[in-house]
């Protein structure tokens, strides 16, 4: 910079100086064609903006606030053991169920840690669907509630889980009723089965507004009044939280009152603020006064204050300079210390932020390295188990041979097969020739146990061999075939494969003793569901008998659509007179 503009290059503490020296000068210069009124407007004018931008600050610090508030009632959606609890507590019909100290303990804990250092919390608790009540405080809360009897838990459900500001109400579930309670709460929703599971609730004590606006003073007779969505009272720096009294101050049209108005698009928080104007111009009249006496001597004393203020100015800044270039050599434990509130200090602040979210970041990744490197060491660990049991198997097999057991030869070798391909879990492509031929080993361990009962024919073109297929997707058709298709009578088996446009069809056929009609909606309706079984209800439970088993079908039409999206699956035709024909749309991709 200094080579490219030569001696035109001045340091920003010149600039500084000059610039205060101009803004000191002009304004004397023309100080004097200044009247009154104009005066009067500048300040009315300025104040106004100021005003809103304390309104704006205030938005700021109460959505700030109505965030952090959202994560404490966001907190136990991550916490198993609360979950857990809430789940066992989650019927309406289990009314008074003892609470167990267990129970309490876990709970307790978890809410403490939510509260801890928090002095605007009057309280944490959860409500669960049976009555139940867990709280911070022991003593001052009671154990149950009664819902119905509370009016502020139906604002919480019209909400639906969203988070909700409940205006000043009566707190009938403390030891001693607690009256105009500001509380923030939610509807606690189990994320896969979106259940109710019950209620968080914050309630802010007496200062949770005063702390957030304990900067902010109206000289006067000013007011400051927030309120919720709907225009109920939150907050009234009057102390009156009459809603009439709100609503007579917030709608008048008086002219000597400045009213200024900020609502957040994000909590919707509208926050009101009445200053008279008489306030605001008391100190123009003063200062109109002085002016041209005391312009003269300011005027000298300015340039001498200009320069320790331009550097007070810039202090700040090179200290954030060099604390850049310390990041830049790598140091990112380095942070800059805040010394005013204005822009600078919010560059300061934001600076220290950014930094620290690039540590954490370089933490991570290091982490993640060394957890990597920690599973390659598990997974060559656990290779010792399948090698001792292929060892065992492989003896087997010899001793078969030495006896001339050739059907124990055969089943022991098939299941060498099967181990070798089921012992890797990790979810990723094979050829569909080894997935065969894990379907032949598995058919022949099968067709020995059975007998002549099974016929199995497979006929795929060896041009499919090196197509790529999810892995153990057969094997729960053919498994579902021998459990549910076979009777007295022998049961013959086909599995084909066909191409339609850009997709390869894998049908299995049998010509066993079918499904009736209400047996293959409930065999799609399992398939193609998002619920587990453990969600299901008794009586579906009970319908079905063991549903259990129809579950295999829905892991691999779901494993496939997770991986392949539309229109991809297993399907169920139900076209078919006798026997069942099952069929996976894959999309074709080969291998190498």
């Amino acid at each position: 910079m200094r080579g490219k503009f030569g001696s035109m290059f001045l340091p920003l503490r010149t600039k500084f100086i000059i610039l205060f020296c101009l803004l000191i000068t002009i304004p004397f210069l023309i100080i004097g064609a200044i009247t009154y009124q104009k005066y009067s407007a500048d300040v009315e004018r300025n104040t106004t903006e100021l005003t809103y931008q304390i309104m704006d600050q205030i938005r700021i610090n109460l959505d700030r606030y109505v965030k952090e508030m959202e994560r404490l009632t966001l907190a136990p959606l991550y916490d198993d053991n609360v979950m857990r609890i809430l789940k066992n507590r989650s019927s309406s019909d289990q009314n008074r169920i003892y609470l167990t100290t267990d129970e309490s303990l876990k709970m307790n804990l978890f809410i403490s840690s939510l509260s801890f250092d928090r002095a605007e919390i009057e309280s944490i608790l959860i409500f669960t669907n049976d009555g139940s009540i867990f709280s911070d405080l022991n003593q001052s809360v009671n154990k149950y509630w009664e819902q119905d009897s509370s009016e502020w838990a139906e604002l919480v459900k019209v909400n639906d889980g969203g988070l909700t500001i409940i205006p000043p109400h009566d707190a009938t579930y403390y030891s001693k009723t607690k009256q105009e309670i500001v509380s923030i709460s939610r509807v606690i929703r189990e994320p896969y089965t979106n259940n109710t599971l019950g209620m968080v609730k914050v309630d802010l004590s007496s200062q949770g507004f005063e702390k957030l606006l304990s900067s902010v003073k109206f000289s006067g007779k000013g007011n400051l009044y927030i309120s919720d969505r709907s225009g109920q009272l939150l907050y009234s720096s009057t102390g009156n939280t009459s809603l009439r009294s709100f609503e007579e101050d917030v709608s008048t049209n008086d002219p000597s009152y400045l009213k200024s108005v900020v609502v957040s698009d994000y909590s919707g928080i509208k926050v009101t603020g009445l200053i008279p104007l008489e306030d605001l111009r008391k100190d123009a009249k003063g200062l109109v006064r002085f002016t041209l006496m005391i312009s003269l001597i300011a005027l000298l004393f300015a340039y001498i204050i200009a320069v320790f203020s331009s550097n007070r100015l810039v202090k700040p800044i090179r200290h954030l300079q060099s604390k850049m270039r310390q990041v830049q050599r790598g140091f990112f434990k380095e942070r800059a210390v805040v010394t005013t509130h204005d822009e600078i200090g919010q560059l300061t602040e934001g600076f220290n932020t950014m930094i620290g979210e690039i540590d954490r970041l370089v933490k991570e990744v290091y982490e993640t390295r060394l957890r990597e490197r920690d599973a390659e060491l598990s997974a060559l660990q656990s290779q010792i188990n399948p090698h001792f049991l292929y060892n065992t198997l492989e003896m087997m097999n010899m001793m078969a041979l030495q006896h001339q057991h050739l059907e124990l030869s055969n089943i022991t070798t098939s299941l060498g097969k099967l181990l070798r391909y089921t012992v890797d879990k990790q979810e990723k492509p094979v050829y569909l020739q080894d997935e065969i031929r894990f379907v032949e080993s598995y058919l022949q361990i099968q067709v020995l146990r059975l007998g002549e009962k099974l016929q199995a024919e497979i006929h795929i073109d060896p041009s499919y061999d090196h197509c790529l297929v999810p892995k153990l997707i057969l094997q729960p058709l053919i498994e579902n075939v021998i459990e549910h298709a076979m009777e007295s009578s022998i049961v013959h088996m086909h599995l084909t494969a066909s191409t339609q446009e850009d997709d390869m069809l894998l049908s299995l056929r049998d010509d066993g003793k079918g499904m009736t009609k209400q047996r293959m909606e409930w065999i799609e309706r399992q398939m193609y569901m998002h619920k587990s079984y453990e969600s299901m209800d008794a009586e579906e439970k009970s319908y079905f008998g063991e549903v259990k088993k129809g579950f295999a079908l829905r892991n691999v039409h779901q494993r496939i659509r997770l991986l392949y999206g539309e229109p991809y699956g297993l399907y169920l035709d139900k076209t078919v007179k006798q026997g069942v024909l099952f069929t996976i749309r894959l999309p074709i991709h080969w291998g190498n």
